[in-house]
């Protein structure tokens, strides 16, 4: 387990430092709730995209990686009928999952060290389901 804090600057890293001051262990109570809760979110298959958007900057088709699995985890566990057309939002100007080229750039920089280019193959059959 690790936590992503997202500092950019030493006054946010000294922040996040100083709560480790009067740091206290979790309690075998708190850890049981704590595997409880990672047992609920494992069993939901989602993607475990952070956000942190490092894949995009890299991404030779300009594709919004962290919108399109946003939109993959909305359909899949929450049966989220606005997926199909937030998909479209962020790729109206973008690239769509489909267009990856597996440079694996995106795989090379994530710090959750995700299957891009296999998951966007994933995204692509999902959202970009030819009508017949």
């Amino acid at each position: 387990m690790m936590v992503l804090s997202g500092m950019s600057n030493m006054e946010q890293l000294r922040d996040n430092i100083s709560y480790m001051k009067e740091f206290r262990p979790l309690s075998e109570k708190e850890l049981e709730a704590v595997n409880k809760v990672r047992a609920i979110f494992g069993a939901q298959n989602l993607i475990p995209c952070t956000a942190c958007r490092y894949c995009t900057d890299g991404c030779p088709k300009h594709i919004p990686i962290p919108d399109l699995f946003a939109c993959m985890n909305a359909k899949k566990n929450f049966k989220d009928w606005n997926a199909d057309f937030y998909y479209m939002v962020h790729t109206r100007n973008a690239g769509k999952a489909s267009d990856c080229v597996e440079c694996k750039a995106c795989e090379e920089i994530c710090p959750q060290h995700l299957e891009v280019c296999r998951l966007m193959k994933e995204v692509a059959a999902e959202f970009e389901k030819k009508e017949a």
